[in-house]
């Protein structure tokens, strides 16, 4: 098993944590809504209702944009997918 450092969360700035996601988000090809729901995920713990609000769509438009960014990154998981996240910044 990889080892992995830990960086402590007040080290963390949101602007990098979002250059991360940005780019997370060109490696796997993601839209710029996409890597905005990511984001509400990942900085935020957003749940679907949460970004549907925030971003002014439904439900189930959420759904579909995480079942593509699920698709892309070829995860099904949500844990795996924020994993995946952390891992492309370390």
């Amino acid at each position: 098993m990889q080892h992995v450092q830990a960086i402590p969360v007040k080290n963390l700035h949101h602007k990098s944590v979002q250059s991360v996601i940005t780019q997370f988000a060109a490696i796997h090809l993601l839209t710029n809504r996409e890597a905005e729901i990511i984001g509400l995920i990942a900085l935020h713990g957003y749940s679907n209702k949460e970004i549907a609000d925030h971003c002014n769509i439904s439900e189930k438009t959420v759904k579909v944009h995480i079942d593509k960014i699920m698709d892309k990154v070829g995860t099904r998981s949500m844990r795996k997918l924020l994993a995946a996240i952390i891992s492309n910044a370390v």
